[in-house]
């Protein structure tokens, strides 16, 4: 499985907002994560329609956290970029598995990824404890 780039912005911008202590104009975390402005835009849109970030408007506008990063999982960050994380059909929510006896060994894999991601915050990324 291969994760998108976005997933990989994404938590970079989550851990460059989770260190500062005021909000972090687009210019800067662009250069801090090395991304252009457009994709910058697609990344933080997706995270803001997650609660993960906010932003303010003005001359000391910028990115933040909407919330504490103790209380953002890294699971939260890459389910808001690949699809809640569902790597097969048969995993869906709904769980009505229209496949195969393959199923429950997708279904494991889900759960082990999730679970794993899960136990992971933006604070324990920030402070090298992952």
């Amino acid at each position: 499985m291969k994760l998108s780039s976005k997933t990989h912005y994404g938590l970079m911008a989550c851990i460059v907002l989770g260190k500062s202590d005021a909000p972090v104009s687009a210019t800067s975390l662009e250069s801090q994560i090395a991304v252009s402005n457009k994709y910058l835009e697609r990344i933080m849109r997706m995270l803001s329609g997650r609660g993960i970030v906010s932003a303010n408007r003005g001359v000391n506008g910028g990115y933040y956290l909407a919330k504490e990063p103790k209380n953002i999982t890294i699971g939260e960050i890459v389910r808001t970029f690949e699809d809640d994380m569902e790597i097969i059909e048969c995993v869906s929510k709904d769980g009505k598995c229209k496949c195969c006896p393959s199923q429950r060994v997708w279904k494991k894999l889900f759960n082990g990824i999730n679970n794993l991601l899960d136990e992971m915050n933006l604070e324990q990324v920030i402070n090298g404890r992952v």
